[in-house]
């Protein structure tokens, strides 16, 4: 537990920061939405007088901006984006904090195994990440509440945040996965957040025409679309498929390999 302690100090006030940029994020847009509400005739005009590729990329030929849940579906993807960088550094972290900081020597030859060093520091990263997404819950009920949200809006927001946390943990264990597998532990956050801002942009591509329609089997944020989970609209199997197997193989090769890497 020493372990565990240690690590959660060394990240809170990281999660302090992200926590306070989120509430912030939240009371913006609620500020913004109080523009947009009861406006579907002027709202309606600005959307038909954008790109239709612009419109597709942002989902925004699917969603009202004049209510609250389509005006979120809109915001989801800019917060999915930001959380899953947050648990993508946080993987990375977890060896490359202990290698540039030079303390790999000292932490990983503490009387106790790699894995379980390991195990202790993963642990802190999944509970900052849900504290993460609890806190941008309760962020958004609180910043929608003044436009009277109703069940449908704090259901569809719960199974949006659910989401969010399933693809954190499938960014922090691809976080992890990479680190072991890196050379460069200066350059590894920096290297994670680029390929997820990447993959992230690829989404945008995917949905352009019909052509570029299967680029969206390869990004994982096309798998649960966000104003659909809002919404409540059913989703391809394929993401509840394809998640549970890369958490699982993220996982277990990260395991394998740290117990034999040169530290």
């Amino acid at each position: 537990m020493n372990i565990f302690r240690r690590e959660f100090k060394a990240n809170l006030k990281a999660l302090i920061i992200w926590c306070v940029s989120f509430l912030m994020l939240m009371g913006l847009a609620s500020t913004e939405f109080a523009v947009y509400q009861g406006q579907a005739d002027e709202v309606n005009e600005f959307l038909n007088s954008l790109p239709e590729a612009l419109r597709q990329a942002f989902s925004l030929d699917t969603v009202r901006l004049d209510i609250p849940e389509g005006y979120y579906s809109y915001l989801a993807g800019f917060m999915i984006l930001a959380s899953v960088i947050y648990a993508g550094l946080a993987g990375a972290q977890i060896l490359s904090r202990e290698m540039n900081k030079k303390t790999a020597e000292t932490t990983f030859t503490l009387p106790v195994t790699r894995k379980r060093i390991i195990s202790m520091k993963l642990m802190v990263a999944v509970l900052n990440c849900s504290i993460l997404t609890a806190v941008t819950f309760a962020g958004s009920l609180a910043a929608f509440a003044r436009f009277g949200i109703g069940e449908s809006f704090v259901i569809g927001i719960g199974r949006f945040m659910l989401v969010v946390l399933a693809l954190q943990l499938l960014f922090l264990l691809a976080g992890l996965f990479f680190s072991v597998l890196s050379k460069r532990h200066k350059r590894t956050g920096t290297i994670m957040a680029s390929m997820i801002v990447g993959v992230y942009f690829l989404s945008f591509i995917a949905k352009l025409n019909e052509s570029t329609e299967f680029l969206k089997y390869f990004t994982p944020f096309e798998y649960f679309p966000a104003a659909a989970v809002i919404q409540g609209h059913n989703l391809e199997l394929f993401g509840f498929i394809v998640v549970p197997l890369l958490l699982l193989g993220f996982f277990t090769v990260s395991y394998r390999l740290v117990a034999t890497k040169d530290l």
